[in-house]
C-alpha cells in the first residue's frame, strides 16, 4: 500500500465564506440586541481592577451645600416651602458674588418640574444671578421618562428655567450600576415626535468641560465613576440653614468662602440611593472630580472602537487558527472537535487575559465582552466545520485502529466466531491488533453514529461483512459509504469479506473482495493482507 494522501482543504473558498458570514451576523446580532456582553466587560472590570478610593480627594475649590428637604420646624416635605429656601440660598449666593466672594460655577442637583408652586418667584431668583453673570446648571428630570417622545416628557419640567438660565440646558445625571460597577454616559438620546433626537449631555461633562475651557466635540462614550469616602465629602460640605419665617438670606453651618469654588447644591439625606448605599449629589461630585482630572482618578476601558473591531477579528481568526492547528497536527484529537473547540477558547481567551494585563500596565481596561463572544461563536463554528468535514471522510485521521468490523447484528455470532475473535487472537508483524468492534468499543450513553464514523476515520483498515442483508442496514450503509470516500483518498485500506458475490451491492462489486464460499481459508488470506498493511 502507497503512502496515505494528505487531505484536501477543509473546505472551498464559498464554504469558507458563508461561515465567515455567519460569525460577522452572529457578532452583529449580539452586540446589538443584547446585553450579555456589557455584563462580562463589567464582571472583569470588578474582579481585576480593585478600585483605590485614597486617590478620589475633593478639592478645596469644590464645596456641597446641603439643602434639606424639609424645614427645620417641619419633618414633612413642602415643595413651596423648599424652593423659598432655595430662593434665600440663590440670593445668599448672589450677595457673596456682589461682595465679590465669586463662585466660579453652581450646580443645582435638583429637579425642576412645571407645578406652579413658587415658580415664578423662583423664576426671578434664577434671573437675577444670570443677569449677575453666575453661572448656574441645573439637573433635567429623567426619573419618569416614558420611552415615546422627549416632547411629552419634556411639557412637564420648568422649560423655562433650563432654556434661558442653565448652561448647557438641559443636563442628566443618571448613573448605572452594573454588577457593583457604576457607570454613566456623556450623552443620552431621546426620540422626539419629528422623527430625531435630543441629545442630553452628562452634567459633569458640560460643566468640567466649561471649566477647564475645552471646545473638542463632545465624544460619546462612557465613563467609569470612582468612588471616594464619604468622610473627605463630609468635610467640605455645609448646610444652608433657614430659620422659619425668616425673609431672605440664611445662614450656613460653618464659614463659607465661595470665592472661585465650585457649589454643588443637594439634599443629601433625601437623596440617598439605597440599593447602593450612596447619595446622587455624592456621586455628582465624584464624578465632576474625575472629569477635571481628565478621568485619571479610575482606570478608564479602552473604548476606541476601532480597535474593539480589530480585536473581535483577530481573535476570531486566532481561535480558528489554533483549531486547524491542533487538528492538523493533533491526529489523536482529529475525532474529537468538540475537545479541540473547547482548547481553542480556553488559549485564545488565555491571551486575550495576558493582552488584557498588558493593557491594564498603561491604566486602560481592556472591554472583553464582545471579544469572548466572538472567540466562542468562532469556536462554535469550527466545530460544526469540522464535524461536517469528518464526515466526509476526508480527514487525516490518527490510525489508532489497525482494524474496523462492520457487520450487521443479524450475523453478529458468526463475525465474533470468524472474524473477530481470529483476528483478537492473531499477532501480526510482531503485534496483537487494534480493533474496532461496535459491542466492545462503544459504551453505554456515547452517540453511537458519531462514535463509529469518527472510529472509521481513524482506522488503517476497514473490513466489512457483507451479507444479503448487511446494505439494507441504515448503519451498515453509512459505515460502507463513509469507508469507501476514504478509500477513494487512499486514506484507509477495504478488505471485504462477503458471504457470496450475490450479497455485493452492484457499486461495491469492483472492490476487491474475499468470498467466504470460494475461499474457506479466507480468515487467513485477510491476515496475510493486514501483515502487509499494519
Amino acid at each position: 500500500m502507497g503512502k496515505l494522501k494528505k487531505p484536501k482543504n477543509m473546505a472551498t473558498i464559498s464554504r469558507l465564506g458563508v461561515y465567515l458570514l455567519i460569525f460577522l451576523v452572529s457578532i452583529i446580532l449580539i452586540a446589538s440586541i443584547t446585553n450579555f456582553w456589557k455584563s462580562l466587560d463589567y464582571y472583569v472590570y470588578k474582579t481585576f481592577y480593585l478600585d483605590d478610593t485614597s486617590s478620589v480627594v475633593l478639592k478645596e475649590k469644590m464645596s456641597l451645600i446641603d439643602l434639606p428637604y424639609h424645614a427645620e420646624d417641619s419633618e414633612t416635605f413642602d415643595k413651596g416651602n423648599y424652593r423659598k429656601r432655595l430662593i434665600n440660598l440663590l440670593d445668599t449666593i448672589g450677595a457673596q458674588y456682589d461682595a465679590n466672594k465669586r463662585p466660579k460655577a453652581v450646580i443645582l442637583d435638583i429637579f425642576f418640574t412645571n407645578d406652579k408652586e413658587e415658580l415664578e418667584p423662583l423664576d426671578l431668583a434664577l434671573k437675577r444671578l444670570k443677569t449677575k453673570g453666575v453661572k448656574v446648571y441645573g439637573v433635567y428630570d429623567m426619573r419618569d421618562y416614558e420611552k415615546k417622545y422627549f416632547e411629552n416628557h419634556d411639557a412637564k419640567q420648568a422649560r423655562q428655567f433650563y432654556e434661558n438660565y442653565f448652561e448647557g440646558f438641559r443636563l442628566h445625571t443618571e448613573f448605572q450600576e452594573r454588577l457593583g460597577v457604576l457607570s454613566y454616559s456623556s450623552e443620552l438620546k431621546f426620540p422626539t415626535e419629528s422623527g430625531g433626537y435630543q441629545f442630553v449631555e452628562a452634567l459633569t461633562v458640560k460643566v468640567a468641560r466649561d471649566i477647564l475651557d475645552e471646545s473638542t466635540p463632545l465624544e460619546s462614550r462612557d465613563y467609569i465613576l470612582p468612588i471616594g469616602t464619604k468622610s473627605n465629602v463630609d468635610a467640605h460640605t455645609i448646610t444652608f440653614k433657614h430659620e422659619p419665617g425668616q425673609i431672605g438670606g440664611g445662614t450656613f453651618s460653618k464659614p463659607l468662602n465661595m470665592n472661585d469654588q465650585i457649589l454643588i447644591v443637594g439634599s443629601l439625606e433625601e437623596d440617598q440611593l439605597v440599593p447602593i448605599n450612596q447619595t446622587g449629589t455624592h456621586l455628582v461630585t465624584w464624578a465632576l472630580l474625575d472629569q477635571l482630572n481628565h478621568n485619571q482618578l479610575a482606570k478608564q476601558p479602552l473604548d476606541s472602537i476601532p480597535v474593539i473591531i480589530g480585536l473581535i477579528i483577530f481573535f476570531g481568526l486566532f481561535t480558528v487558527l489554533v483549531f486547524a492547528l491542533l487538528f492538523k497536527y493533533v491526529k489523536s484529537l482529529q475525532t474529537k472537535p468538540l475537545v479541540i473547540a473547547i482548547l481553542s477558547f480556553v488559549i485564545s481567551s488565555v491571551l486575550l487575559m495576558l493582552l488584557g494585563l498588558g493593557i491594564l500596565a498603561t491604566g486602560k481596561v481592556l472591554p472583553v465582552g464582545l471579544t469572548l463572544i466572538s472567540i466562542l461563536v468562532a469556536a462554535v463554528l469550527a466545530w460544526r466545520f469540522a464535524y461536517k468535514f469528518l464526515v466526509t471522510g476526508v480527514a487525516e485521521g490518527s490510525e489508532k485502529n489497525d482494524v474496523f468490523i462492520s457487520y450487521s447484528h443479524g450475523n453478529s455470532e458468526w463475525v465474533k466466531k470468524n472474524v473477530l475473535e481470529p483476528l483478537e487472537s492473531a499477532t501480526i508483524n510482531g503485534k496483537k491488533l487494534k480493533i474496532f468492534f461496535d459491542e466492545k468499543s462503544i459504551g453505554i450513553g456515547e452517540p453511537f453514529t458519531a462514535k463509529y464514523m469518527w472510529e472509521i476515520v481513524d482506522s488503517k483498515v476497514f473490513i466489512p461483512i457483507i451479507s444479503e442483508e448487511y446494505y439494507g442496514k441504515n448503519h451498515c450503509k453509512n459505515e460502507m459509504d463513509l469507508a469507501v470516500k476514504r478509500s477513494v483518498e487512499e486514506l484507509i485500506r477495504l478488505m471485504p469479506i462477503v458471504f457470496s458475490y450475490d450479497c455485493v451491492p452492484e457499486a461495491f462489486q469492483h472492490i476487491n473482495f474475499t468470498d467466504i464460499t470460494v475461499n474457506p481459508n479466507f480468515i487467513e488470506a485477510i491476515k496475510e493482507e493486514l501483515a502487509k498493511e499494519i
